[in-house]
């Protein structure tokens, strides 16, 4: 069965299995390919290879259904056994082609880790930013000492945290790499040393308490708010809420939403889901 055909002719289907809209799929598609184009060139004329130019097994998916099947993997994270059977490969096939489309699609958003990239348009339009850390359940531990560092009291479960950066747009411009979930929003703000424009506001939650980012008024021990400190806060949730919106067009796709189980390409997956949600923006 031609899975790409099928979903072709039902294009809500294909939202709903990939995330993305089809028209926003073919043009990933035309980007992405040269770059796949290249790495098959290394692949094949690398000094080590032992097989002649065209020798071994070819392909049984094309390009386009190799990426379609990543994102679908993204957006559903179901096993490798049954998007084997759906696309007619075997398992190990469609690790393979997942991890390789992984890297390919790294490569194409380049989405930083802590540097705010933008052009002399965009600066002009950008108002503020936003800041907030979300959390990634992943398996316990089998060592004590690592199962209390990514114990999380907030999540009861254990966890990595990802410092998402997103502009007043709510246009994701940074995906901080996994960090314990232990630790707190505060300390990775700080570490993170993240690189902006100067003299633009950063909106942050209480979390970023002792940090240069704007905060909510906090009510002190029985006492309560004034109606100007209420109006205030109601203010700064309104605009800050764009970051929460963010973080939740990324949790559609259920690999960052469930348990973690792709140790080695945590971070990449990551920054690629922050690219995907930013593609699905005017879709939001």
């Amino acid at each position: 069965m031609n899975t790409l055909k099928v979903l072709r002719s039902r294009p809500t289907l294909f939202f709903r299995l990939c995330g993305i809209r089809l028209d926003d799929f073919d043009d990933l598609v035309t980007k992405t390919y040269p770059l796949w184009l290249k790495s098959e060139h290394k692949r094949l004329f690398r000094k080590n290879r032992k097989r002649g130019i065209g020798a071994g097994r070819k392909y049984e998916l094309d390009f386009p259904a190799q990426l379609l099947m990543c994102l679908i993997y993204y957006r559903t994270y179901t096993t490798h056994v049954f998007l084997g059977l759906v696309f007619g490969v075997s398992s190990p096939t469609v690790c393979r082609v997942n991890r390789a489309m992984t890297h390919l699609m790294a490569d194409h958003f380049r989405m930083p880790e802590r540097e705010v990239r933008l052009n002399e348009k965009e600066k002009d339009e950008l108002l503020y930013l936003m800041v907030d850390g979300t959390e990634r359940p992943i398996h316990r531990s089998g060592k004590p000492g690592e199962r209390k560092k990514n114990y999380s009291g907030k999540k009861k479960r254990h966890t990595v945290v990802h410092q998402i950066i997103t502009d007043n747009n709510k246009r994701i411009l940074a995906v901080g790499p996994a960090q314990k979930g232990s630790k707190h929003d505060k300390r990775i703000f700080d570490e993170s040393r993240v690189v902006k424009p100067p003299d633009i506001l950063v909106l942050g939650d209480l979390g970023y308490l002792g940090t240069d980012a704007e905060i909510p008024i906090k009510k002190l021990k029985k006492k309560t708010l004034s109606k100007e400190n209420k109006a205030y806060n109601r203010w700064h949730s309104g605009l800050r809420v764009g970051v929460e919106h963010a973080i939740g067009r990324m949790k559609k796709f259920r690999i960052f939403a469930d348990i973690h189980r792709n140790n080695g390409l945590q971070n990449m997956i990551a920054k690629n889901i922050g690219a995907l949600a930013n593609i699905n923006l005017k879709c939001a």
